[in-house]
């Protein structure tokens, strides 16, 4: 957030899960209901005050509670602290099989969100690969759509056919799809990396593998 201020971006983005981690519940409903965050809790709260500071939009996955639910949710918080987007997942492959539904459950739609004069969409890891998914996506005519993932393919598998087949999965979005990735300092666990999708085509990126900020302008 500090360096990202520094150079006056708008908005900073991090992966799926990003604040409990990918592999942060442990599926023992009454333990990864203590795990999880709701949307006013005191971590949420230092977020918003740290997006005040320094005065930078940002955008994260994490593990919410509403209640008694849990959901795999990503929320964008704007420049002056107001949380602008709490999306929740809406595919179903964030769950183990263990998975008690009647507890982890699923958001049921997409949804727009302006933030300094650009329209917003989100998605999560497995909800674009649903033909539905991406029509619903399409009807909303956003000016860019965030997509935070988590992958842990090879560098090698990555780069040399899974980049392709993910950029030609959001093709019909005609707006630019930005995917970023988690990174877990494990070899075999997710290894980074970011794209900016659009028209089937990697506009730009940063490779998997490499610690950094990719930047683009919408």
């Amino acid at each position: 957030m500090i360096k990202c201020s520094e150079k006056k971006f708008d908005l900073i983005c991090f992966g799926e899960s990003f604040l409990q981690g990918f592999e942060g519940l442990s599926w023992d409903y009454h333990r990864d209901l203590l795990r999880a965050c709701s949307q006013n809790d005191e971590i949420i709260c230092s977020i918003r005050e740290l997006a005040i500071s320094y005065k930078i939009a940002l955008s994260f996955g994490y593990i919410e509670r509403e209640e008694g639910t849990i959901y795999s949710s990503n929320m964008v918080i704007s420049d002056d602290g107001e949380i602008l987007n709490n999306y929740r997942r809406i595919s179903t492959g964030w769950k183990e099989l263990i998975a008690d539904c009647r507890y982890y459950k699923e958001g049921n739609s997409f949804s727009l969100f302006n933030y300094k004069g650009k329209n917003f969409a989100t998605a999560i890891c497995g909800d674009l690969w649903y033909d539905e998914h991406i029509d619903s996506i399409k009807r909303l005519k956003a000016d860019c759509v965030l997509w935070p993932l988590y992958v842990d393919y090879s560098i090698n598998k990555w780069q040399s056919r899974e980049k392709d087949e993910y950029a030609k999965q959001v093709k019909e979005i005609q707006a630019p799809v930005l995917m970023i990735n988690s990174y877990v300092e494990d070899e075999n666990r997710a290894k980074g990396g970011c794209c900016i999708f659009q028209n089937g085509h990697v506009l730009k990126e940063l490779s998997m593998g490499d610690l950094g900020i990719l930047e683009y302008e919408i």
